[in-house]
């Protein structure tokens, strides 16, 4: 998606979740908000006069349009960010989000830490759907993970776990008759989501990952700076594929070729 001009927003709510806050922003009402969905970005463009040197890329957490409150977006940010009342300038949304399908099925969910903030989004439209939702969360540090409670009273099971044992977790869930997920759907580091395609794909999943973290480096998300290239190697041919344009959203098995090129070129 071709980003367009950056809007005036307005921080009209702030409040602490976990080691995070949320931040509800009022943004002027527009198609592409209507549209929005769990797995598209946002940038706070750099602003130099607010001691702001670099773009701040976020996760949309939620969008809601309402005629009467117009459209509020909610990011998911370090704490003491930002203060109700101020202004800042947004591009968004971008990119592409995760796919809804267009019948009933079993689909699990996997997000690690601040990748977790469009999970009870893409959970409640999933469900909107007549999805059995399973959710499986993973973080370093239990003040890390996303509003677990929440989740709860919307999925049909939620599992909290750490980055070195989401595998087995994963592996379980796969494997378990009462999930048995048709669709995977994974946000976090390129490397986890790798772990998650590698185990789903090969059992018949259809597996949809994030191939972008804002939380790994500066990105600018709008596809200028080129830090979140990955090559794959596909039907099409090795290409080079640019996560922010062409994702975030990509299928799992394009980083599973991309993986394999990478290891060629060390060689």
């Amino acid at each position: 998606m071709t980003p367009g001009p950056a809007v005036q927003a307005v921080v009209s709510a702030v409040r602490a979740l976990g080691s995070y806050d949320v931040v509800s922003l009022t943004v002027p009402s527009a198609p592409g908000w209507d549209r929005a969905r769990p797995g598209q970005l946002v940038v706070l463009p750099a602003d130099p006069a607010r001691g702001s040197v670099l773009p701040a890329v976020h996760w949309l957490a939620e969008v809601v349009s309402d005629p009467v409150h117009g459209t509020t977006v909610q990011l998911v940010v370090a704490m003491d960010a930002h203060q109700v009342g101020e202004e800042v300038r947004l591009l968004g949304p971008l990119g592409r989000g995760f796919p809804l399908p267009s019948r009933p099925v079993s689909a699990l969910v996997v997000a690690h830490e601040r990748s977790a903030a469009p999970v009870r989004w893409l959970v409640s439209l999933l469900r909107e759907r007549g999805c059995a939702v399973h959710v499986l969360l993973s973080a370093g540090d239990p003040d890390r993970h996303l509003d677990p409670g929440g989740l709860r009273r919307q999925a049909a099971s939620v599992v909290l776990t750490r980055p070195e044992d989401l595998p087995t977790e994963l592996s379980a869930r796969l494997d378990d008759p009462g999930t048995d997920p048709a669709l995977v759907l994974a946000a976090g580091p390129r490397d986890l989501v790798r772990v998650v395609a590698s185990l789903s794909a090969p059992r018949g999943r259809v597996v949809r990952v994030t191939a972008l973290d804002p939380d790994t480096g500066p990105v600018c998300g709008t596809g200028v700076c080129g830090c979140c290239d990955v090559v794959v190697d596909d039907a099409a041919g090795a290409r080079r594929v640019r996560p922010c344009l062409e994702g975030p959203v990509l299928p799992g098995e394009w980083l599973l070729s991309a993986r394999s090129e990478a290891r060629r070129a060390a060689r």
